[in-house]
């Protein structure tokens, strides 16, 4: 084989091996790339998710940070209504006419579940209608041997009983306490129940 026909051979191995080298390199670089392009999605896909849970996480915080300041402003709200309200019932009970707080301090007495021998402490300016009271009381409780005298504490109204060792404070101050703290753990449990309150 002449030399030239040998070189033009070696020539066109070389060629053919270049441009098999060359496919082999594109071949390769486009994997590169789609890979490093699939790598960059998922990284870009696990950045998008991440962002939106930590959005979701602060929205959420958000929102419940919301609903306990307005849940609190709520039963502030309600704090204020309820010691209006209370404040305001005292005043009507203290303001009664004299047979319906007569009535008002018998019906106290017969809700006691007397036995007849109690001590019945009123305020000091009711005691003028001690002998009144004993009267709607005999009617209930005949025969009956109530002590009536001072509170033994300072009250405003009402009642203070005592029978034997036992007291029961039945003074409109107490009564009213009693009621409030029921009305006000009413309140919390609508306020912070699990279903708001909503009976879901």
């Amino acid at each position: 084989m002449p030399l030239e026909k040998i070189t033009e051979k070696i020539l066109k191995d070389a060629q053919a091996a270049a441009e098999g080298i060359l496919e082999k390199a594109r071949n390769d670089a486009e994997k590169i790339k789609a890979q490093t392009d699939r790598k960059i999605k998922e990284r870009e896909v696990r950045r998008t998710r991440e962002i939106e849970t930590q959005a979701v996480a602060k929205k959420n915080q958000m929102v419940n940070s919301a609903v306990r300041l307005a849940r609190n402003k709520v039963l502030r709200r309600k704090q204020e209504w309820i010691n209006r309200v209370f404040e305001e019932a005292k005043k009507d009970i203290l303001a009664l006419p004299e047979k319906e707080y007569l009535s008002f301090l018998a019906d106290l007495a017969k809700s006691a579940d007397l036995a007849g021998e109690e001590k019945i402490g009123m305020a000091s300016k009711d005691l003028p209608l001690k002998n009144r009271l004993r009267k709607i009381l005999l009617k209930t409780f005949p025969g009956n041997r109530f002590e009536f005298g001072e509170s033994p504490f300072p009250i405003e109204a009402g009642l203070v009983i005592r029978r034997g060792e036992m007291l029961l404070n039945a003074s409109v101050k107490a009564l009213l306490n009693e009621l409030r703290e029921m009305e006000s753990q009413e309140v919390v449990h609508l306020l912070f129940s699990e279903d708001g309150g909503n009976g879901a």
